[in-house]
């Protein structure tokens, strides 16, 4: 997703509904499919230089932070916006400090953030499984934005499953933003893996 930026440098805020969502989800899957699928071990584990992410971690890396943690966060709060009737046509806009947050995990990449460690993937993976585990997320991801259809998806909150224990009850975000967040890291770390393939020294 691109973000048109305003003269003073804060993104615009983008407006968003389950339609296009779900269109980014399938961008995602199919772009993932295309740029992993038949590698061999060494291609998928292959890294330019240390600490450098091989097309195998930055996949499984998504497949930790969009795993059960995101999953079933993300499935609570649909539950309790069904619940409550928080309704809303759409489409939904991202507050200002989440819109910027968001832009920021954007393509092409001209900023590095640092992963918690526990969002690190090792460096030996096995492509055929790495590969199925981000497509089954992906498809249950895309389920779930299904299943918040009609649901004001701005009055939604929502936790961060990144953030430390302790501060996940205190800041949350909204499940619009939560949302968009998700596809756009996903497109981010897409990207990284097609610079990877498109360097010369990239196993052939």
């Amino acid at each position: 997703m691109q973000y048109p930026r305003y003269n003073f440098g804060m993104p615009a805020l983008p407006a968003f509904t389950t339609a296009t969502l779900i269109d980014a989800i399938d961008a995602n899957t199919l772009r993932a499919r295309t740029l992993a699928s038949g590698l061999s071990a060494e291609q998928f584990n292959w890294q330019p230089a240390p600490g450098v992410w091989s097309v195998g971690q930055n996949l499984a890396h998504l497949n930790i932070l969009d795993g059960s943690l995101s999953l079933d966060a993300l499935r609570a709060s649909i539950a309790s916006g069904r619940a409550r009737n928080l309704t809303a046509p759409g489409p939904f806009r991202c507050g200002p400090l989440a819109a910027k947050f968001v832009a920021s995990q954007a393509p092409p990449v001209t900023r590095k953030f640092n992963a918690p460690k526990a969002f690190h993937a090792p460096p030996d993976l096995a492509p055929d499984s790495v590969l199925a585990e981000y497509l089954r997320i992906s498809a249950d991801f895309r389920s779930l934005v299904q299943s918040a259809e009609g649901l004001d998806l701005a009055r939604i909150r929502t936790i961060l499953p990144a953030l430390p224990p302790l501060l996940r009850s205190l800041v949350k975000m909204s499940l619009v933003a939560r949302l968009a967040l998700v596809v756009t890291h996903d497109s981010r770390h897409l990207w990284q893996i097609e610079q990877l393939r498109l360097q010369p020294s990239f196993p052939r």
